[in-house]
Order: structure tokens, then sequence, then C-alpha cells
């Protein structure tokens, strides 16, 4: 039955695929109990089931409270009802709603298209189902935020397109596509600072990176990569031919390119304790040590030390650093920020603005890739 129910579910999400949208689940993360939704733009069909409980323009407020496993709905004047599940479903071209959650009390988040609320088991399901190019905007918006230049957004669109269709069912036994965490890819409302986002999403619209199989590809970024990307194995501990080390002149003089730090010698000294807990070793030896290249791992004072290890502890910007060992502190010196795997943002933004063409920025981050357009794949394969 679990099997029957699985591809069920693909069947009818990779439908969706093809209808152009994606089911993202908001506020995914936060225990939603309340919340308020305002029509700003066009005009919305509300309904439960096959039941139409009215159309509304803008100016409609409504309020939603869980109340158990229903839904108690309320417009300004009147309770509407008392639902397991309610739909606003776009009646214009182009219909935004603001939500914003009142218990908890948080920001108003406005929203582009369609809406699925339900009652759950112990906060209010709230699902955006989204034109799939207008999504991709929104997340490009806050990922690479809204001063880029043109190519590079249509840059940027292809690899969150790719990644966005290879995991369309990531929650799929959850009834949705993607959540609105970093978990899938940051989501935060729809794209309203720069136009230029979408128009240039839109221009790459369908287009996705496969590899020589044909198969969908990891399409990662980051925000700067000090100079030199990531192998694939030094993230995830897997090859792939299409993530390989690159250098890179483009990002060196960007914001993040570099960084540094200082930590106690206390503090470094408990870190080792317990990442060396039962080995022996020597708790005065000196922890220098110069790297002039991305690497997995350093031998120092008789330690394997794992650099991503080092980063995540320390909460570091990269795990591409050196360290001088000045006895009473140790003094990190950095490049990067992020994992360094895949596009590094900040070179390629600056790529864009030398001149280079989105197709350029992708085939220098990533090797032996295809493009080709997802609408003409055969997606239930994946």
């Amino acid at each position: 039955m679990r099997t029957f129910i699985y591809y069920f579910l693909v069947f009818l999400f990779t439908e969706s695929l093809y209808s152009q949208s994606v089911k993202i689940s908001i506020f995914n993360s936060v225990l939603v109990n309340s919340v308020t939704m305002d029509i700003k733009q066009g005009e919305y069909r509300l309904k439960s089931g096959d039941q139409t409980l009215g159309e509304y323009k803008k100016g409609g407020i409504f309020f939603i409270t869980r109340t158990g496993n229903l839904l108690e709905l309320r417009d300004r004047q009147n309770l509407i009802g008392k639902f397991e599940h309610i739909e606003f479903s776009s009646t214009a071209s182009e219909s935004v709603m603001i939500l914003k959650p009142v218990n908890p009390l948080m920001d108003g988040v406005y929203y582009d298209d369609d809406f699925i609320i339900k009652a759950g088991s112990n906060r209010i399901l709230i699902y955006n189902k989204i034109d799939m190019e207008k999504y991709i905007a929104a997340v490009i918006e806050a990922e690479g935020g809204n001063h880029a230049p043109f190519e590079y957004y249509k840059a940027q669109a292809v690899l969150v397109r790719t990644y966005t269709i290879k995991n369309m069912f990531k929650h799929a036994e959850e009834d949705f596509n993607l959540c609105d965490d970093v978990h899938c890819q940051a989501y935060k409302g729809r794209s309203s600072q720069n136009t230029d986002i979408l128009e240039a999403t839109r221009s790459t619209a369908g287009i996705v990176l496969i590899d020589q199989d044909s198969i969908l590809v990891m399409s990662p970024f980051h925000s700067n990569c000090g100079g030199e990307t990531s192998a694939s194995s030094l993230v995830w501990q897997k090859d792939l031919p299409y993530l390989e080390s690159v250098k890179d002149p483009f990002c060196t003089q960007s914001l993040h390119a570099t960084w540094s730090a200082k930590i106690p010698r206390s503090q470094w000294t408990t870190f080792i304790n317990n990442y060396e807990a039962g080995k022996s070793y020597n708790p005065d030896g000196n922890y220098s040590f110069t790297s002039d290249h991305r690497s997995k791992s350093v031998k120092v004072n008789n330690i394997d030390l794992n650099l991503r290890s080092v980063r995540e502890n320390f909460n570091f910007k990269s795990a591409f650093f050196s360290i001088q060992d000045n006895g009473n502190e140790l003094v990190f010196t950095g490049h990067g920020y992020g994992h360094g795997a895949g596009m590094c943002q900040e070179g390629a933004m600056e790529m864009a603005r030398v001149g280079y063409t989105w197709p350029d920025i992708i085939h220098f981050y990533f090797q032996h890739i295809f493009f080709a357009d997802y609408r003409d794949m055969e997606l239930h394969r994946y």
C-alpha cells in the first residue's frame, strides 16, 4: 500500500511539473496557530473541497485560527465557518497575498498565486502553490540579492531550477514539493525588489543542467570560493565529474573573499580534547599551518585535522583557512564564504560584469554538463 501511495504521489507531482507550478510549505519551521491573509492584488476564489465560499478582491482580509483539527475562518465582519482545509485560488493574471502569522507574532510576507491551508496536529499547514518561474525568481532574490547583473541572474536561475526539478519529490509523502527553509531552498516570499530577476528567470524558462547520462546534476552554489572552488568529494565525500575544483580569479577582490578570526588557546584545547578523545597527542604542540589550496584535512601536531569539523565547531565562514599558533591564541586566516562547491556567486557576478554570458558562467564552474529543457524530459525516471 505504501508503495502504491508513493507512486501515486510521484504521478501527481510529475503532472504538476508539466503544468509548471510548485507547492511550497511556507512558515515550515514555525508552529503557526493563527494567521491573517490580506489580498493586495488580483482576485481569489475561496473554496473548501467542492464548496465555493466566495469570490474576493483586493482589500479582502481573512483571519484563520486552528481550533483542534479544524480551521476557524473569519472575514472582517463574520465567521465564515470551520473547515478541515481551505483553498484560495487566483482568478486573475496576477494575484498577491500578504500572510502575517499572529500566533506566534511575525512580520507579514508577500506571496504570489494560490494557497492551500490545512489544520495540522500542532499547527496550521500553509502551502503556496506558485508558478515555477516566479518561485525560482523568489529563491534567487533570497539567495543572491537584488543588485546583480542580468547574466548572473540567468545563470543562477538555471541552477535553482535544476535543484527544484531534481528535488521535486523531496517532501512527496507530506503532500508538498519543497519547504521554505535552507533545508530545501531559501524562499522568503515573492520576488519584488528587482524586475530583472523575474525577466532573467523567464528568459531561461525550462532550462536545467544534465550530465553525460542525461541525469539532472547537483547544482550547488555559495557566496564566495576565496579563489578556488571545492571538489564535491571535499564537501559530500562523493566524486562527481562535473564538480571539480576550479581556480577562480573573479571573486578574489569581492566582499567575502577573505576572513580572519582569533580563538583563545583554552577554547581550542577544549575542541581538540573532544576531537581527539582517547588518542595520544601533545597538548602543548604547535598547530600552525598554511593552506594554499582547498583540502579535506591537514596533518598538524600529529593530528589529522578535518577542516570542515573545525569550521562547523567555530562557525567559520569556510573550511579554507590557515592557522598561526601564537601560544595563548590561534589566529585563523581564511578564504571564501560557504562550502565552496559549484558556482561562486560573487565570482559569477564579476564574470557577468566583465561581459561573460550565462552559459559561459555555468561552464566555468561546472564541467562535462549539458543544457536541457525539463519539459521535454521523461521526469518520471527520476
